[in-house]
């Protein structure tokens, strides 16, 4: 199928890359152009283990390309991967013009029907608002479009392995349609028909990832809602390190029999033993640092106060 990605930040290049290396010919756009000239010689702009690895078996085979030209990729693909940025304003919610942008960009370029998958960190009803942007800003009625929401569960450092092997594939659709067409772009991710770089060409068995088809509504407020726990859970642990630390008590016992329990789980420890490791090297500044502004299996930190406005908008 051909595919093309919108945006070559974290997760385009990284979708677009274990896409073509599943077998998909993907082409891959930016509006910088020095990132497209660079991607072009050869170069990678960000550092993710495996990524290069793979840029360089897809372009090999000739399943991956760039270009600074928008239309051209928008031509060219079957579905496009929204993948740009959402940064907060300073109100705190997400600044959703780039979306914006890239809608009027579909809308201008396309010359047959589209599959239009949302992959970019949106607020709840995004999707909606992009399918109705479509909708008025093309002057062809004849080019249809389809938007489905895909949010994406990458972690920095294993993000290649994190899109090969996911716990979930989450989509959100209008009609059975686009899900079919969703499930056939992932479906060397789901039947592990591909060469995985990540273990060398044989993965080991384990999990089989779930495919879940939702509204569009839903599968946008799945992904605030997951990184909503997981800072829940980072923000306790520290609460008990911090009682640990005045009784003296030994918190990675604490959190280790914690995590026997079923209903908690075993990784509350395995995150609490990845967390001090980080103190340690960081310092006890480090872990506001963190929560605050880094990432610990949350995929855009400003996302706090995005989530906090979709709530208060949507319940008061």
């Amino acid at each position: 199928m051909r595919l093309s990605v919108i945006g070559c930040g974290y997760v385009g290049l990284v979708t677009g890359a274990c896409l073509a290396e599943a077998g998909h010919e993907v082409i891959c756009t930016d509006i910088d152009r020095e990132r497209i000239a660079k991607l072009n010689a050869g170069g990678v702009p960000i550092y993710e283990h495996h990524l290069d690895q793979i840029l360089a078996s897809a372009h090999k085979a000739g399943r991956i390309s760039y270009t600074a030209d928008a239309g051209e990729a928008i031509r060219a693909a079957d579905a496009i991967f929204i993948c740009v940025g959402t940064p907060p304003k300073d109100s705190g919610e997400a600044d959703l013009s780039a979306i914006d942008n890239v809608a009027r960009q579909i809308a201008a370029e396309a010359q047959s029907p589209k599959l239009v998958i949302e992959k970019s960190t949106v607020p709840a009803r995004t999707g909606l608002e992009l399918s109705r942007a479509l909708s008025a800003y093309s002057k062809n009625s004849k080019v249809k479009f389809r938007v489905v929401s895909n949010p994406e569960f990458l972690r920095e450092g294993t993000a290649v392995a994190d899109f090969f092997h996911p716990d979930r594939i989450v989509v959100g659709v209008e009609d059975p349609f686009s899900a079919a067409e969703l499930r056939e772009i992932y479906r060397p991710i789901l039947e592990k028909s591909f060469r995985c770089p990540v273990h060398n060409g044989t993965c080991p068995p384990g999990h089989k990832a779930e495919f879940l088809v939702t509204t569009i509504n839903s599968a946008e407020l799945i992904k605030h809602a997951s990184n909503s726990f997981l800072a829940l859970k980072i923000s306790y642990a520290n609460v008990i390190a911090d009682l640990c630390e005045k009784i003296g008590a030994n918190v990675e016992e604490v959190t280790h029999a914690m995590g026997l329990d079923p209903r908690i789980g075993g990784q509350f420890s395995e995150g609490w033993t990845w967390l001090r490791r980080f103190l340690f090297s960081e310092g006890r500044a480090g872990f506001h640092s963190l929560v605050g502004f880094r990432r610990s299996g949350l995929r855009h930190p400003e996302s706090y106060r995005t989530r906090q406005q979709t709530a208060h908008r949507l319940l008061f």
